[in-house]
């Protein structure tokens, strides 16, 4: 492969296992090649993205270090099983060397960009974490999981079978049927992390189990949406959790962004975002799950099954590695996720009379388990920074997660109540690891961000100062957005 200097002037082919510099990895990316950083080696990615049981969410770090984003994915400890295999397969992909030290403009970016000191501490945090066992699971805690929200489904059909159909019944049906279905949708976050089991495989199949069949929802559609999530959280280019610019306006840069080619009329005019911290109310927490995640999770689905894509922004999914045999694996999903509705019919529809009587059952759920779902899930993230990636002053991975997430207060209850999503922070930087075992590490996650003089980037607040700034949020962005829009 060739490839040329700065001036374009002057050309010749690379040797096998050459060292590269940032420029020359910089040129060959902008040539069309999918490059990127490994623990100092480049590799290119072109052809395997296509077999990537991830899907294409690797893609998210094309030129670029993508070394402890990639560890924090993979189960990828020293000497591992899970460290030999991944191995096995990145063999194949090394292009050479990355070459050390300020070689040019590019790798000068990268310093300024990186903190060395804390990466170097991370990394450290993480080995030592390892070593103590913290990325061990008790598999007694996921069993509890399990079995409290198998009670409490049937207790919520109980209530109905033996008290009868009357409003207290009914809401006490309700209640507890909307706590399974919160509860298992904080089951099945960790299952998609691969954090309870040992093989991957078994993680995956629990997964399918608990989001498809106890909660009809798809895995292939949360893991595309999730994982990219996670790659750069709050990133406009990445994160598909703040893609809603029809709807509600999301950080300030973003804010006056949109408003200038509004006024310029390369987007169309939506809706008043300064009144978004008001109708945030009737459209963010009631409608997100009953409206949007059925549209969303109907449209990846049928969309890859019957015509090979689903058309969704960044759809990681659409390779060859789930298109084989007929993209038999959609068809799969699509069958799970029936047999939540065919459950739902034989044990509710003989109590509530009939289809009618079950589906209204499980829209109320679902729609009272979307506030539960919306405000846990969005107060760690949409008051903090929300912006694009080059505007990021900070793209080493712990201050690219700490800036974008902040934490809640532990205790037993919030920790139930949020799956031990309080712990933002620490779920962001170590994503396999047990989520029973945040709470241990969040003290030695703080002291490295406050010894490397880093302290105010790790923010712990209240359950309900949290909540409420959410909405503060969406009203300040909205008044930055009008602010903007009248400017321009």
């Amino acid at each position: 492969r060739g490839w040329c200097d700065d001036r374009k002037t002057m050309c010749r082919e690379r040797t096998a296992n050459e060292p590269l510099s940032w420029e020359e990895v910089h040129q060959e990316v902008t040539g069309g090649r999918k490059l990127l950083v490994l623990d100092g080696n480049v590799y290119d990615v072109g052809e395997w993205v296509n077999k990537h049981p991830g899907g294409k969410v690797l893609l998210s770090y094309v030129g670029e270090d993508a070394s402890d984003a990639y560890g924090a994915f993979h189960k990828v400890a020293e000497g591992s099983e899970g460290k030999k295999s991944l191995d096995k397969y990145l063999k194949p992909l090394l292009v050479g060397p990355l070459k050390a030290g300020k070689t040019g403009p590019k790798a000068e970016e990268h310093a300024a960009t990186h903190d060395q000191g804390l990466e170097r501490d991370f990394r450290k945090l993480r080995k030592d974490l390892e070593e103590a066992g913290m990325f061990k699971p008790k598999l007694w805690f996921y069993g509890l999981m399990l079995a409290h929200i198998l009670l409490l489904e049937a207790a919520g059909w109980a209530t109905l079978k033996y008290f009868g159909t009357g409003w207290a019944p009914y809401c006490a049906a309700v209640a507890l049927l909307v706590t399974a279905q919160a509860q298992a949708g904080w089951l099945q976050h960790d299952f998609g992390h691969l954090s309870v089991f040992k093989s991957r495989a078994w993680n995956l199949r629990m997964h399918r189990f608990v989001i498809l069949h106890l909660k009809a929802a798809s895995s292939a559609w949360w893991n595309y949406r999730h994982y990219l999530h996670h790659a750069k959280p709050n990133v406009a280019e990445t994160d598909p959790d703040i893609n809603m610019p029809y709807v509600f306006m999301l950080g300030n840069d973003m804010s006056k962004n949109w408003a200038q080619k509004q006024k310029e009329g390369k987007k169309a005019q939506s809706l008043p975002y300064d009144f978004q911290h008001q109708y945030w109310w009737l459209i963010g927490p009631p409608l997100l799950l009953p409206v949007y995640f059925h549209y969303e999770n109907l449209r990846f689905l049928i969309g890859n099954a019957v015509f090979g894509r689903s058309g969704m922004w960044k759809d990681s999914y659409s390779t060859k590695h789930y298109m084989r045999h007929g993209r038999v694996f959609f068809w799969k999903e699509l069958a799970w996720m029936a047999s939540f509705f065919v459950r739902w019919h034989f044990t509710y529809g003989p109590l509530l009379g009939g289809a009618l009587g079950w589906m209204t059952l499980y829209m109320v759920v679902r729609t009272v388990e979307s506030h539960w779902f919306v405000w846990v899930t969005q107060m760690n993230h949409l008051s903090m920074d929300i912006n694009k990636y080059s505007l990021r002053g900070r793209r080493d991975w712990p201050s690219l997660q700490a800036v974008a997430t902040c934490n809640v207060d532990g205790g037993w209850f919030n920790d139930w109540f949020t799956g031990h999503l309080n712990y933002q922070i620490e779920h962001h930087l170590f994503p396999t690891m047990p989520r029973h075992n945040y709470a241990k590490v969040a003290p030695l996650v703080q002291a490295m961000f406050e010894k490397n003089g880093r302290g105010s980037d790790y923010v712990s607040k209240t359950l309900l100062g949290a909540m409420g700034d959410i909405v503060s949020s969406l009203e300040t962005y909205g008044s930055v957005w009008r602010e903007a829009y009248t400017e321009f």
